[in-house]
């Protein structure tokens, strides 16, 4: 038999361990879908700047790191005149 810990046995307790985190794992990924469905109704343009931002701090973090920059994107608000 296994060793006792507070009347359950190891792999009892191996056992909650792993519920523990499944239980994690489902939290984790349902935030994960509610976010990716509030990102998904943003707007185009909220999403090109939310873009431009990570590829700035990336950037940044290579220019500290020594590495070479990629280059952020130049982007200009484009009008039709009809």
């Amino acid at each position: 038999m296994g060793c006792q810990k507070n009347g359950m046995s190891l792999e009892d307790d191996m056992m909650k361990s792993r519920e523990k985190a499944w239980e994690g794992i489902e939290k984790m990924s349902l935030a994960k879908m509610k976010r990716r469905q509030q990102l998904a109704k943003l707007s185009f343009e909220t999403k090109i700047s939310i873009l431009l931002r990570l590829q700035s701090i990336a950037k940044e973090i290579n220019k500290v790191a020594g590495r070479k920059c990629p280059k952020v994107w130049k982007i200009s608000e484009y009008h039709d005149e009809a």
